[in-house]
């Protein structure tokens, strides 16, 4: 018996799992949403100097979580050299930029170092790293624990 061959519309997409926001742990679908409704909000900002918005957060230790997140999504254009791509709340799609920010920030929520390391020296220009490690470090600082 020789196998029917199966249409390509009918075969699993390998990369549909990791594109589906719906498969999300509970705790970064909510991060994503969080990043999603912060980054509507910021389309209607003017963008904010990397170095300024850091300085100014610095400054105050108990900011939250959404103040980080802001900053982040206001300046990260700058770090990668290209505006950022973060889809509309809802969205069951990931695009590349979420994704590195779900892993980025999750990497400093389990202290792992080397990862945030790795992730953060692969996408951002050299003059942006610290500071856009800084950003998010905070961002997963004012998170609930996981």
């Amino acid at each position: 018996m020789t196998a029917q061959p199966v249409p390509l519309a009918q075969l699993p997409s390998p990369t549909r799992e990791i594109d589906d926001a719906a498969r999300l742990p509970d705790d970064e679908a909510a991060l994503l949403d969080m990043l999603r409704r912060t980054a509507a909000r910021c389309r209607a900002t003017p963008r904010a100097d990397l170095f300024r918005a850091c300085a100014l957060l610095g400054a105050e230790r108990s900011v939250a979580a959404p103040r980080f997140a802001e900053a982040l999504l206001r300046t990260l254009d700058q770090g990668l050299g290209r505006p950022v791509r973060i889809y509309k709340r809802g969205s069951t799609e990931l695009s590349f930029d979420e994704r590195w920010l779900l892993a980025l920030i999750a990497a400093f929520r389990r202290d792992d170092d080397a990862s945030a390391t790795f992730l953060v020296s692969r996408r951002l220009t050299h003059a942006s790293r610290r500071s856009i490690g800084f950003l998010a470090r905070g961002l997963s600082m004012g998170l609930e624990p996981a």
